[in-house]
């Protein structure tokens, strides 16, 4: 039986030439556009509720930006903008998003930043006048040959994050990667593939440069629209990356540029192939969300404004969405897949707001004893993601009220 509708829609969200690029710590702007960046869209409607996950190539929103593009939505595509869950892909060679890290001189990404929110809404807008009933399947793959945990345990007795390439001071990585490939498909009533949901942890931090692009996530879904003779609608999030990136430290060899993200994109499209052959069917019976926002733990010095996060959760038949708002530790999204109790979980990192580096309580342990809490000028390699944390107030033990928090909505959609 066919319950669920299904709409996909797509939006061009490329800024123009000029824009201030965000992802490291020093200036760039945008010189040309290498592929263009996408809001996407894929909505779920069982007639009674509507959800949706809106993915955007940027490295990420605010929570005021997220509740632009959710006030649109309500006023335009006649659904209730709380129920979409709007999460960034985490490109670095996209625009930048966050008002209070824009130089002098920006006009030409705050013109893109204002616009930006109508644009967004706009891929909804597109989705809600697709619906049709669809077959739901999941598939899974494994992919551990592009995504390396990015914090290694060294001879010293530090923990750094990317110590170099062939840096003799390297023991073994300090944490895994999570190497599944999830993928759901939705076959319209004429047996043809309407639309693939594809989810994979992994910074995309690829290519570097003045060039806008959507890096790795952008060549996918050129790839499988290649391979696939349905032409489908492809859907990418992003998981939990903050501690994965593409780096291989024993290699002899510096990856980096559009080459690398072209065959990063074209090996997970083959991934998703690959997934087709144990594809099997999921139910197709009901739409739920749940949301809450919550206090993340901070000192009491902090603001605590900063710590201020929703946590989202979607249900579609036996599979559980959940949203987090940070870029997440992979640790903590292999806690929240191992306790959900849906066939099919996927973290969505970067969703519906951005409160920076979320580690885990062994990262803080490993990291505390040898950074400072100040925020940094330049990239700090013996523990980034912890100062980054510290820097803003958080205290051991937020990503797992996170992922507390994530299994809960879970559970009480599965109920």
């Amino acid at each position: 039986m066919l319950n669920i509708k299904i709409g996909c829609g797509a939006s061009k969200i490329t800024p123009g030439l000029g824009a201030f690029m965000a992802g490291y710590f020093h200036e760039r702007q945008a010189t040309a556009v290498h592929d263009d960046l996408f809001a996407k869209a894929i909505v779920f409607d069982d007639g009674k509720t509507v959800a949706g996950i809106l993915a955007c190539d940027l490295i990420c929103l605010t929570s005021d930006e997220v509740a632009k593009i959710r006030e649109i939505i309500t006023s335009k595509a006649g659904i209730n903008g709380a129920n979409i869950m709007i999460s960034c892909t985490h490109t670095h060679t996209g625009p930048q998003t966050r008002i209070f890290r824009m130089p002098e001189g920006a006009e030409v990404t705050l013109k893109w930043l204002d616009e930006f929110p109508e644009m967004a809404a706009l891929a909804v807008i597109k989705a809600m006048s697709d619906m049709e009933p669809c077959i739901i399947a999941g598939g899974i793959s494994y992919e551990d040959r592009i995504a390396f945990n990015r914090r290694y345990k060294m001879k010293d007795g530090t923990v750094q994050t990317n110590p170099g390439y062939r840096n003799p001071g390297i023991i073994e990585p300090a944490g895994p990667i999570d190497p599944e490939v999830g993928i759901v498909s939705f076959t319209d009533k004429n047996g043809k593939i309407k639309a693939l949901y594809v989810n994979y942890a992994c910074h995309c931090d690829c290519v570097g440069g003045t060039e806008l692009s959507a890096d790795y996530p952008g060549h996918l879904a050129v790839r499988l629209k290649e391979r696939l003779s349905d032409n489908p609608f492809i859907h990418f999030t992003n998981g939990a990356c903050g501690d994965i990136n593409h780096i291989n430290v024993q290699s002899q060899y510096h990856r980096q540029g559009h080459e690398h993200s072209r065959w990063m994109g074209e090996t997970l499209a083959g991934d998703v192939c690959e997934a087709f052959k144990n594809m099997t069917p999921l139910s197709n019976e009901d739409v739920r969300i749940a949301s809450k926002v919550i206090q993340l733990p901070m000192r009491d010095d902090a603001d605590k404004k900063v710590g201020v996060a929703e946590i989202q959760a979607i249900k579609v038949g036996d599979i559980g969405f959940a949203g987090i708002p940070a870029e997440y530790f992979v640790e903590l999204q292999l806690d929240i897949k191992k306790r959900s109790p849906f066939k099919r979980t996927f973290v969505s990192e970067l969703a519906n707001g951005w409160v920076g580096y979320i580690p885990t309580k062994k990262a803080f342990a490993e990291n505390m004893k040898d950074v400072p809490s100040e925020a940094m000028k330049e990239f700090d390699h013996k523990g980034y993601e912890v100062r980054s944390a510290l820097s803003r107030g958080f205290l051991p033990g937020v990503g797992e009220a996170m992922a507390d928090t994530a299994v809960e909505l879970l559970e009480k959609l599965k109920v």
